[in-house]
């Protein structure tokens, strides 16, 4: 079981300052953390904000602060050495494929090969508007962008048709140090995603909502990789785990740390915990890490 951390709004543990949360990610890298994550949106129309509030409970109000991922990871990368350098999810499809490639591998070469990208489609056309971004079928973009990105990431020339880009004989450098950066969907559970992410991507990071199947989804998956004619033990199966309370609302970690471990005996590969909602200030953060840390080897004696 690998764990991580998803530094998104951790900022506001330190009255609103980044540098921080950049010495948390480096605290973390040391401690045995084996991830960094953070979240991804450009921007949001005011009425469907309010409505994701309102039907889904969305729990970042409009003011909330979203640092460009890409660049962030950088910056965790500068300080770190080992950790994995993860979004979930990036939504890839309001983003030109070309860009998207080369931001990628630039990250991966500036942390050795460390890269590991979640991606998605998101839920909000008021993002494809103000890029300039088709909304319409953007699920088979999202596959046409990873296959360019492969492309664009395996060699210098290359060509690539997509049905609304393409390029040719385009030299596009520097290729990532990781012969495949792995690329994790954010979709729902069903035969008809899983069978995307079996084709183009290498695992799945889950949304809370569909947890209840969560066990009977990794199995889809597992399959579904195996008639792909991959390695079903190789699939990434990404959960992020939020605190269980006591009745004072107080967070329990001893009933968290139940919970995670059953989502890993159920098949997560990775967990991921986000500071920001265990912790009321920043001096608790030594204290997470320490705990997540501490779940591994409690993971590898329940697999062992």
């Amino acid at each position: 079981m690998q764990v991580g951390l998803n530094i998104l709004g951790a900022e506001n543990l330190y009255a609103g300052r980044i540098r921080p949360v950049l010495d948390v990610a480096a605290a973390a890298d040391r401690a045995g953390v084996d991830m960094i994550s953070t979240g991804d949106h450009l921007g949001f129309n005011a009425a469907a904000h309010a409505e994701r509030v309102r039907t889904h409970g969305f729990p970042f109000p409009i003011e909330h602060d979203w640092y460009e991922p890409m660049s962030l990871l950088a910056s965790v990368a500068a300080v770190t050495e080992r950790v994995l350098l993860n979004v979930s999810v990036l939504i890839a499809t309001i983003r030109p494929p070309v860009l998207l490639a080369k931001q990628i591998a630039t990250l991966d070469r500036l942390s050795e090969g460390r890269a590991a990208i979640g991606m998605g489609v998101g839920w909000q056309e008021a993002e494809y508007t103000a890029t300039n971004m088709p909304f319409d079928a953007r699920f088979g973009r999202l596959e046409d962008t990873v296959r360019a990105c492969r492309e664009l990431w395996t060699d210098a020339p290359t060509d690539f048709q997509g049905r609304e880009f393409s390029f040719e004989d385009f030299h596009a450098r520097p290729l990532p140090v990781q012969g495949r950066v792995p690329v994790i969907f954010g979709f729902g559970p069903s035969r008809r995603n899983f069978d995307r992410i079996a084709r183009v991507a290498d695992g799945w990071t889950v949304n809370p909502a569909d947890m209840q199947t969560f066990a009977d989804s990794v199995t889809l998956l597992r399959d579904t990789f195996e008639a792909h004619g991959r390695d079903p033990r190789t699939a990434i199966v990404q959960v992020s785990v939020g605190p269980e309370r006591r009745d004072d609302g107080t967070v329990d970690l001893d009933a968290t740390a139940e919970k995670a471990l059953a989502w890993h005996a159920a098949g997560a590969t990775v967990v991921v915990f986000r500071p920001a909602t265990f912790c009321a200030t920043g001096e608790e953060v030594p204290e997470l890490i320490d705990w997540a840390v501490g779940l591994k080897a409690v993971g590898r004696t329940l697999v062992g």
